[in-house]
């Protein structure tokens, strides 16, 4: 006899790309979608399938609205992560990052309130409202909107989408280090080495974090190491790149300070202090 057609769910999407079921779980979303058009992160899946299945020109397309759209709001960093993924798809898109310096531009132009932001930001999937977790977000990603225009396009094309696997190092402690991260999606968790050698743990570190600052602007061995706890994407910004443009924007360096001593307390240099005088 033969079996009852069932749709393909959403709820079992992780399944299927992880089965490589790309035709179930575009239907999933897409029957997702019908119900609410507008929900950003079944969008950003639909895209990400796309991609998958080779579909360039369309997930390109979705890529680049959808990084539109988290510019707008204020979400920089999760913008450049989107532009960087139409890179990899088309290298061509050159303007992506003269486009998403502009939107940055305007954005911070604008000043619109934090509150009005994350009024206008789509319902999270569980349907919960603003969080500290956007909050955090939002913070982290004023970094880029400390700079001018014509610098900030230059420092948007020298960083980087880096991915990460469950168990990845990204930086151990003790190597030399020369670039920032900041974790777009995914977790990390911090260790440091104790005095008798056993590995400690420190913390752990979600989206709207950085680590790696002191390496950029000294140049100083890693204080940590830092490991993912899963998939995990991060924007890198190296040491190198930033000397460069400093050379014509002296501001750079000294932005980049600054904003390391604000969020000083924050910082896994800091964790790592408290419990080494503890």
């Amino acid at each position: 006899m033969r079996l009852p057609f069932s749709k393909p769910r959403i709820e079992d999407l992780d399944h299927y790309i992880a089965r490589k079921e790309y035709d179930k779980a575009l239907t999933a979303v897409g029957e997702a979608l019908k119900k609410n058009p507008q929900q950003f992160n079944l969008l950003l899946r639909q895209a990400d399938i796309l991609a998958l299945v080779g579909d360039r020109s369309k997930a390109v397309s979705m890529y680049r609205a959808l990084a539109r759209r988290y510019a707008r709001d204020g979400f920089y960093a999760k913008a450049i992560a989107l532009y960087k993924k139409v890179l990899r798809l088309d290298p061509k898109q050159d303007d992506v990052h003269a486009e998403l310096a502009r939107l940055i531009d305007e954005d911070r132009k604008s000043k619109r309130p934090v509150e009005e932001r994350l009024g206008l930001r789509p319902a999270a999937t569980d349907g919960s409202g603003p969080s500290a977790q956007h909050l955090k977000e939002l913070r982290a990603s004023q970094l880029f909107g400390q700079f001018d225009r014509e610098t900030l396009e230059q420092l948007l094309s020298s960083t980087s989408l880096r991915s990460y696997r469950s168990g990845d190092l990204i930086v151990r402690e003790g190597d030399t280090g020369s670039s920032l991260f900041l974790i777009v999606a995914g977790h990390v968790r911090v260790f440091t080495q104790a005095e008798d050698g056993n590995r400690v743990f420190l913390a752990e570190l979600g989206p709207g974090d950085f680590f790696g600052e002191v390496s950029l602007l000294t140049g100083k061995p890693r204080t940590a190491t830092i490991e993912a706890a899963g998939h995990v994407a991060a924007i890198e910004l190296d040491k190198a790149s930033v000397d460069q443009i400093s050379e014509r924007q002296p501001q750079v360096r000294r932005i980049l300070e600054e904003f390391y001593t604000r969020r000083a307390q924050e910082t896994v240099e800091a964790v790592i202090r408290k419990l080494r005088h503890a």
